[in-house]
């Protein structure tokens, strides 16, 4: 007879996202992830593999997600600029907590170590360049963002500028301090 899961995979994976997200890979152990996902062992290893299987998993989630939110802040954006502001601004968010960027940590504790870990994250960040020159372009071409420097130069700008702020969340950073950042990088396109 074969038996049912008795746990939601996604609620689970989510739960181990959040795990990695607040400790690391390294601080996160097997029992840890049984604990916080409300699973048994066995159940983790069947349904999601090893530890490190189960991190690749979580990070494809955050990826999505985040990818999601970004394109959808971009789509809605009045203008290229209005895009980049709301792009900056995620790190003031609900859930900007002294948690960071999950790809940004990983690109910090593990990416170096890692190849699919690393590669997880090159991806993201190309996802996410493109997110942002789509934005640059849009402005330039609706006269809000600056048309002197290519819209190539002021996206490598505007992607480390991001990175940065996601890891001042993480060293936290207040939110006084970042909103200040942000009003500076913005005046960059002038």
């Amino acid at each position: 007879m074969v038996r049912h899961k008795e746990f939601d995979p996604d609620v689970a994976l989510d739960r181990a996202m959040e795990m990695f997200w607040e400790r690391g890979y390294e601080a996160t152990s097997i029992q840890d992830l049984v604990e916080g996902m409300g699973i048994g062992r066995r159940s983790l290893y069947d349904t999601f593999g090893d530890k490190h299987q189960l991190f690749m998993q979580s990070l494809d989630r955050y990826a999505g997600t985040q990818d999601a939110r970004l394109r959808a802040l971009a789509d809605s954006a009045r203008s290229g600029r209005d895009g980049i502001r709301d792009l900056l601004s995620v790190v003031l968010g609900p859930d900007a907590h002294l948690k960071g960027c999950l790809l940004a940590n990983v690109a910090t504790e593990v990416a170096a170590r890692d190849s699919q870990a690393a590669q997880s994250v090159e991806h993201y960040m190309v996802r996410t360049r493109e997110i942002m020159l789509d934005m640059v372009r849009r402005g330039q071409n609706d006269g809000t963002i600056t048309d002197r420097v290519k819209p190539e130069a002021l996206t490598s700008m505007l992607v480390n500028a991001w990175l940065g702020l996601r890891l001042s969340v993480r060293s936290g950073v207040d939110r006084k301090r970042l909103r200040k950042d942000i009003d500076e990088i913005m005046s960059l396109l002038d």
